[in-house]
């Protein structure tokens, strides 16, 4: 068993818009209602850790996961743990890709897997759904509205 979410956007933004977005850690707080705090140096095998809100209202909990991959300028994942176990791991990934007319795609993937899944997406389905929710339509307006600032 396993655990997907996925979202795809197109978004009224440059791709560059975009990647400034998603790659901005320090600014996540301003407009993430998911991740409220991130800390990385984006590099693959750096750390990336973050202040993850699990559901609405809900307090903040450290989460560090592993940079994995990177296209600078297009997409990064990450995973947990550093070492994959076949008790959990997971893999998140933004990719970006550029559109005609200035427009982009954003496209976002979230995987849990491992033999603790039943158990875990049971008790936290809701919370991820909400939060990969909350944080896709984040970057979508915060880029957007980050591009017609730049236009005016």
């Amino acid at each position: 068993m396993s655990v997907l979410i996925e979202h795809r956007f197109e978004v009224n933004a440059p791709i560059s818009t975009l990647w400034q977005v998603i790659s901005d850690f320090d600014s996540y707080a301003q407009w993430n209602p998911f991740i409220v705090g991130c800390e990385c140096d984006l590099a693959v095998g750096n750390s990336i850790t973050m202040q993850v809100v699990l559901g609405e209202g809900k307090a903040p909990r450290a989460q560090t996961e592993y940079i994995s991959e990177l296209e600078q300028g297009s997409h990064f994942a990450y995973t947990s743990p550093k070492n994959p176990t076949v008790l959990l791991r997971s893999y998140r990934c933004h990719t970006l890709t550029e559109l005609e007319g200035g427009r982009s795609e954003y496209y976002s993937r979230f995987e849990l897997h491992g033999w603790l899944v039943p158990i875990l997406g049971l008790i936290m389905n809701k919370p991820l759904q909400w939060g990969f929710d909350a944080m896709s339509r984040g970057i979508v307006q915060r880029a957007e509205a980050l591009s017609e600032n730049q236009e005016a």
